[in-house]
């Protein structure tokens, strides 16, 4: 039988163990969580129009990169005629994704116009292009300096669950994806470098009818 002063011991070391594994999850759930009072920051669009465009991509993604330079032009267009809002969802496909994710929405926070945008990306998929390279914070922002793209740092984490919010909402599961929102229709997703050029100028030509 367990002595009095042994029980007296075992109930402290209870009771040291349970705060112990309190403190480590408080500072598991700090280190996760946002920080208070941090923006709630969105992904970003550009232009105005009643229809929007939803550009799901990865810049490791080899397709994506074959699309992204006959992509742009498209978009322009459609950004200088008012017929949709554009956003760039970058779907992470790569386990280094993220991080270049990251760097696309602190140039948008920066700068937040269309051609700086598009600047940025071009900047990324060329960087993405790069073979054999361990990629970080710290090459990016060279890279960034260097290419005099403008960047503001912000809790990239606030942004996260909208993200995952598209893909799931529209079961975005390979890249290239777009989907095209209009009002009172059901959404048109498009899936590889074909199919999102067809329906780019099948909004640009439904549109240009009216």
């Amino acid at each position: 039988m367990a002595s009095r002063k042994s029980m007296k011991m075992l109930t402290f070391l209870r009771s040291f163990s349970v705060s112990v594994v309190f403190f480590c999850l408080l500072v598991f759930i700090i280190s996760v969580a946002p920080a208070a009072g941090a923006e709630k920051e969105t992904i970003p669009s550009f232009g105005q129009g009643p229809n929007e465009v939803l550009i799901f991509s990865d810049y490791f993604c080899p397709p994506c990169q074959a699309l992204e330079p006959k992509l742009e032009p498209v978009l322009d267009e459609l950004y200088k005629q008012g017929i949709a809002k554009i956003r760039f969802v970058d779907t992470p496909m790569h386990r280094e994704t993220p991080l270049f994710a990251k760097f696309y929405l602190y140039a948008a926070k920066a700068a937040p116009d269309y051609r700086a945008a598009v600047r940025a990306r071009q900047v990324l998929f060329a960087l993405a292009g790069k073979e054999n390279v361990f990629w970080m914070d710290e090459r990016i922002e060279e890279a960034f300096r260097k290419e005099k793209i403008a960047y503001t740092p912000f809790d990239f984490r606030a942004v996260q669950p909208a993200l995952n919010g598209l893909m799931k909402q529209h079961r975005v599961d390979s890249t290239p994806t777009c989907v095209i929102l209009s009002p009172g229709k059901k959404a048109k997703k498009y899936t590889g470098a074909d199919e999102i050029l067809k329906g780019l100028a099948s909004l640009q030509t439904t549109l240009g009818k009216k």
